[in-house]
């Protein structure tokens, strides 16, 4: 295998990477929002403080993913 086909493989990986990144960013911005509006899953029933500090959490983390995500997208089109 020749330098030029190690480097392709390497922006494939990192373009998956950084897809992987964003989707899963969405996922826990999903749960985050599903956290703090359904306080209730069926038998256990969250304080509010518990599920508005869970759901922000998430959130934010949702949020450091996707721009993880779109930083490695970026460096990868760049290089």
């Amino acid at each position: 295998m020749n330098i030029e086909e190690r480097n392709e493989k390497g922006k494939i990986y990192n373009n998956f990477r950084g897809s992987l990144h964003m989707g899963m960013g969405a996922v826990y911005i999903a749960l985050g929002v599903a956290v703090m509006y359904y306080r209730v899953f069926g038998t256990i029933e969250l304080p509010l403080a518990v599920s508005v500090t869970l759901g922000v959490a998430m959130l934010l983390y949702g949020a450091f993913r996707i721009w993880r995500g779109y930083m490695d997208l970026r460096q990868n089109r760049r290089g």
